[in-house]
C-alpha cells in the first residue's frame, strides 16, 4: 500500500509531533512562563470553543442537524458562525502542518532558541488534545463538519 503524498506529509508532522511533546516533556524547564503555556494552548483551546459553539448554534438553529452538506439553508449568523469556525480550522492546520514543523526544527538546531522547544510541544500536545476533543462530538455533526 502506497500513501499519497499528502497522507505522508501527515505522518511525519504527526511523528515529529510526538517527537515535540516527548522533548517538551522531558527538556521542561524549571519554571516554565505561565504565559508562554497559555499562548501555546490558546490555538486549540480557541478551536474547540468554536467547534462545540458551532455544533450547539447549529442544533438550536435548525432544530437538528444538517440533513446536506455546506451551509444551504442556514440562518444568516449561523453561517457566519459557520464561516469563523472552518477558517479557524483552516489556520490552525496549516500553522501545524506548514509553520510549526519548521520553528520546532529551527529551535532544535539554534542553541539560543532551544527553550521553546518546550512551548511548541505544548502547541502540539494541546492540538492533539484538541483534535482529539473533536472527535466526541454527535456523530450527524461530525458527518458534516468533516464533509
Amino acid at each position: 500500500m502506497t500513501l499519497s503524498p499528502i497522507a505522508a506529509f501527515a505522518l511525519l508532522v504527526g511523528a515529529l509531533a510526538l517527537v515535540a511533546i516527548a522533548f517538551a516533556l522531558h527538556e521542561r524547564p524549571s519554571k516554565p512562563s505561565r504565559l508562554g503555556l497559555a499562548l501555546a494552548a490558546s490555538p486549540a483551546g480557541l478551536m474547540i470553543v468554536l467547534f462545540y459553539s458551532l455544533a450547539l448554534h447549529m442544533h438550536q438553529s435548525l432544530g437538528g442537524w444538517p440533513t446536506s452538506i455546506g451551509q444551504h439553508g442556514f440562518p444568516p449568523l449561523l453561517a457566519v458562525h459557520s464561516s469563523i469556525a472552518t477558517t479557524w480550522f483552516t489556520i490552525l492546520m496549516l500553522l501545524s502542518f506548514c509553520a510549526w514543523p519548521l520553528a520546532f526544527l529551527l529551535c532544535l538546531i539554534i542553541p539560543r532558541w532551544r527553550s521553546g522547544v518546550y512551548y511548541l510541544g505544548m502547541y502540539a500536545l494541546a492540538a492533539l488534545v484538541g483534535l482529539v476533543a473533536m472527535f466526541l462530538a454527535p456523530a450527524p455533526f461530525l458527518n458534516w463538519w468533516w464533509d
